[in-house]
C-alpha cells in the first residue's frame, strides 16, 4: 500500500475511532528509548477525549492531533497533541474494553499511547 493509500485509510480509521470514542476519559503517555532503558512521560490522565485528526501536509506530515477537552464546558481545562512524521498506528484491544487505545509512533520511534479509563 503506498503512503497516500495509508494516509487516507489513517484518515477514515482515526475519524471512525474518535466519533465511537467521542468524550471517553484517557490518559496519555510517551514511551521513548529501547527496553532495559526506556523513559515515560506521562502528559495526562482524565480528560476526554474529542477527537483525533491527522495532517498529511508539511515537513512533518503525517501529524496526527489528539484533542482533548469537553466541547460542552467552555471553561474545562483542555489539551493538544500532536505526533509529528507518524510511522504507524496501532490499534489496542482488550476483552475488558479498560486498556483499549492506541499506540502511535514516529519515525524516531517514540511511542505516543492513548488509553481510555475506566468509566464507572
Amino acid at each position: 500500500m503506498n503512503k497516500t493509500e495509508t494516509q487516507h485509510n489513517w484518515s477514515a480509521f482515526l475519524k471512525l475511532f474518535s466519533g465511537q470514542n467521542k468524550l471517553r476519559p484517557t490518559r496519555i503517555g510517551v514511551f521513548e528509548g529501547e527496553p532495559g532503558a526506556m523513559t515515560d512521560y506521562w502528559l495526562e490522565d482524565g480528560l476526554p477525549l474529542e477527537g483525533i485528526d491527522i495532517d498529511t501536509r508539511g515537513s512533518d506530515a503525517p501529524s496526527v492531533e489528539i484533542m482533548l477537552g469537553d466541547p460542552e464546558k467552555p471553561d474545562s481545562r483542555r489539551m493538544t497533541h500532536t505526533i509529528a512524521k507518524t510511522r504507524f498506528i496501532r490499534i489496542v484491544l482488550s476483552t475488558s474494553g479498560e486498556s483499549d487505545g492506541l499506540d502511535i509512533e514516529n519515525e524516531d520511534g517514540r511511542t505516543t499511547i492513548l488509553r481510555f479509563e475506566n468509566q464507572l
